[in-house]
């Protein structure tokens, strides 16, 4: 069972090698499910020994309804928002401000830790990598908007818009209002690598020349306003039920979801503006629904059969932050999501603000290496010159985003005791 976790880890870890979208292995690791299920049964004769296995599974379904419905609903609003062109005209708008690169460098950075929060990293990272392809007239100056667009889109531990937050929110290990305590730290880490950025790479540049003129856009399209005003409430909404009302935050979510799409029904029988919502369902990234489903499922039958119990142990013999810390290390070449389910499962007896502290450094340590986050793997398929390499060459400015914002979080929770 343990081989067939590591031969699909190594094919995840490889996954641009072997030109293999990882939610296929991901997928074969749930056949150790079925191997727990054949050992219960040539144990012996008794009819209960399959209750083990029988909640196990019960329990890993409710936290898959719990993560996919949640993903699911979030992609569909950012779907229907990019069919409208709202994020198009939202870079075309900075385009026309005349920021110049410098501008557009901090600009899109600070965008991108402010929207990936909500949104997802590796929505930001799309949005924002595809524009800064469009309009760089320089490959280096493209290599460094899309390194501190990746550092700053994984810098969204601070609320629900990545994976590994939302994996510990969903575990009920933190609640939203914890991890809007992560702000300071995730956000600082992420201006310190800016400004490394800046001071060392974009200074040695000629900025005059790294943008092409005139570069064009489409426009906002009929009701994009109005709709991008409906999903942001729709978001909003969903959080302060769940901080106010205690709904979980997928069926939040989905309630807001229902008052999209009828403010889009509204839209069509009052203004006849058609927007197609069976196109938008499969834009959802379905690949990757199914790659957290095998991980999950695969981890889940890990810790059935003991092995996540030496995560936990290492909880119990080393100082917690500092396993934390070498686990942010350890998911700069192991996905950070599966990091993070292993940690969960192994459920060691920490408090929140150790939590906080895993979610925060298993996501940013994704940013260490291109292929150590989906934010990384996205600005490689956006452009296919951004490679492992063309990465490690920023890794002073990568480093600094990690231990900035380590240290500030030991200021904030261990020397001042925030929590």
């Amino acid at each position: 069972m343990l081989s067939i976790f590591v031969i699909g880890l190594m094919m995840i870890i490889f996954e641009v090698q072997l030109a293999m979208d990882k939610f296929k292995p991901a997928l074969m690791m749930m056949s150790t499910v079925a191997i727990i299920g054949a050992y219960y049964w040539l144990s012996g004769d008794d009819p209960e020994r399959f209750k083990p296995l029988i909640a196990m599974q019960a329990s890993t379904k409710e936290s898959l309804f719990a993560l996919i419905a949640f993903m699911a609903f979030m992609w569909m609003i950012v779907e229907i928002l990019n069919e409208r062109n709202v994020f198009a005209a939202m870079n075309h708008a900075l385009m026309n401000r005349g920021l110049g690169a410098r501008g557009l460098f901090w600009v899109m950075g600070l965008l991108c830790a402010l929207l990936s929060p909500f949104i997802s990293s590796l929505t930001t990272t799309m949005i924002f990598g595809k524009s800064i392809s469009n309009v760089s007239a320089d490959s280096r100056y493209t290599h460094l908007v899309l390194c501190n667009t990746i550092i700053s889109s994984n810098s969204g531990v601070w609320f629900i818009g990545t994976s590994t937050s939302l994996m510990v929110i969903l575990a009920d290990k933190v609640t939203m209002t914890d991890l809007l305590m992560l702000f300071p730290a995730a956000v600082f880490g992420w201006f310190l690598s800016a400004l490394v950025l800046d001071m060392f790479y974009l200074k040695k540049l000629d900025t005059d020349a790294l943008l092409k003129p005139n570069t064009t856009a489409e426009g906002l399209k009929p009701g994009g306003l109005s709709l991008a005003l409906v999903c942001a409430s729709a978001i909003v909404g969903a959080v302060v039920l769940n901080m106010v009302l205690h709904v979980d935050i997928e069926f939040a979510l989905g309630s807001g979801l229902g008052l999209v799409v009828m403010y889009i029904w509204a839209l069509r029988r009052r203004c006849g503006i058609e927007i197609n919502l069976d196109i938008q369902l499969q834009k959802v990234e379905w690949a990757t629904l199914m790659y957290y489903i095998g991980i999950i499922t695969g981890m889940a039958a890990l810790n059935h059969v003991g092995w996540l119990s030496y995560v936990r142990q290492l909880f119990e013999t080393l100082e917690p932050t500092w396993v934390n810390f070498i686990l942010g290390l350890i998911s700069s070449c192991i996905d950070n999501n599966l990091l993070e389910a292993a940690a969960i499962m192994a459920n060691p007896n920490i408090g929140v603000e150790q939590w906080m502290l895993n979610a925060m450094m298993v996501g940013i340590g994704g940013s260490l290496t291109v292929v150590g986050s989906s934010a990384g793997v996205m600005a490689m398929s956006i452009d296919k010159s951004y490679t492992f390499a063309t990465h490690l060459r920023f890794l002073p400015a990568v480093l600094v985003n990690f231990l900035g914002s380590f240290g500030l979080w030991y200021l904030q929770f261990e020397v001042l005791h925030w929590v």
